[in-house]
């Protein structure tokens, strides 16, 4: 029989008590995580129109699940991480050409939202699949400038399909229940218009920069001047678009039944936290009426009575009880 020690290949490497505890730990967590196989498009519909009809509901489904009577069979895994633009996809078809210009001047001119170029936190959720909740607009500009460029956000342990899903109930738990409206499709994106889109910004300028900031810009990335420089960044950012997933499954939600989650407004780290500490009621067995989320301290009595039954639970497994 192998030890502990072998079968997760810790070599002739010390063990200690507290290691191994946090080893434990981290096993027994990913065979208790949410199932996303096991969430119930009944309970949590994938439109937010639909969200939005279980209003009612919502507080409990967003938070019952940590007073379900089960330890960690809804927490879902979130880290901070960063990954090529090139590497994601988007979750919605909606997309507006002029935002996304007035993105790549600030990306290209260095100023806000992206003071280090393109790139950067997305202040949004990316999900198992590679699938970005929100923050389109900034990843098609950091792609339309430099496909390399990685951006961030909270990478959670979970597929976009479910993930839109247990947002939407979220976002109804938050009280909004309406959806942003869309303009425009990833068709805009092709050489004729974003030299369309190029020329109007270069013309009046935008929110990112002046006329003569813009053009200062465009000319400075693309070594040419004048209209050879709308000509030859239209050309490259159409090329390096080429070179990013923009298909959104057909049975995505579009855009106003889409989650609505601020990273400004602090629905983000709200999301975060009901993800992580398994609020959200995801799988079974499921919270009653009027057992929502627990308060500070019964979570802390919680999880010091799941890390008693983690340990019990795996000394019995390696045969010390």
């Amino acid at each position: 029989m192998k030890s502990l020690k072998e079968v997760y290949g810790m070599g002739s490497k010390k063990l200690t008590a507290r290691g191994l505890r946090k080893l434990i730990k981290e096993e027994i967590q990913m065979l208790e995580d949410a199932d996303p196989a096991k969430v119930d498009d009944e309970r949590f519909p994938l439109k937010l129109s639909q969200a939005a009809a279980k209003a009612d509901q919502a507080e409990i489904l967003a938070t019952g699940g940590t007073n379900d009577g089960a330890e960690g069979d809804d927490e879902v895994q979130a880290s901070k991480a960063e990954l090529p633009v090139s590497q994601l996809k988007p979750s919605q078809t909606s997309m507006n050409i002029d935002k996304a210009i007035a993105m790549v001047i600030a990306a290209l001119r260095k100023v806000d939202p992206f003071p280090g170029g393109p790139g950067g936190d997305l202040g949004a959720i990316i999900t198992s699949d590679n699938h970005i909740m929100d923050g389109h607009h900034r990843w098609i500009a950091s792609g339309m400038v430099n496909p390399a460029s990685k951006v961030g956000g909270y990478v959670v342990e979970f597929p976009a399909k479910q993930m839109i899903a247990a947002l939407n109930m979220i976002t109804v738990k938050l009280g909004i229940t309406q959806g942003k409206e869309g303009t425009g499709d990833f068709g805009q994106f092709k050489e004729p218009g974003i030299k369309a889109a190029l020329e109007k910004v270069v013309a009046e300028g935008t929110w990112s920069g002046n006329s003569e900031e813009a053009t200062a810009a465009i000319e400075e990335w693309t070594g040419a001047e004048g209209d050879a420089a709308i000509d030859a960044a239209a050309a490259k950012m159409a090329e390096n678009i080429d070179t990013l997933n923009t298909d959104v499954p057909g049975d995505f939600p579009t855009r106003p039944d889409m989650p609505v989650i601020s990273y400004k407004k602090g629905h983000l780290d709200k999301a975060i936290e009901l993800l992580r500490t398994g609020a959200v009621d995801l799988n079974e067995p499921y919270a009653k009426e009027g057992e929502e989320g627990e308060g500070e301290e019964t979570k802390k009595e919680s999880r010091h009575r799941n890390d008693r039954l983690i340990m019990e639970r795996w000394k019995r497994l390696a045969g010390l009880l």
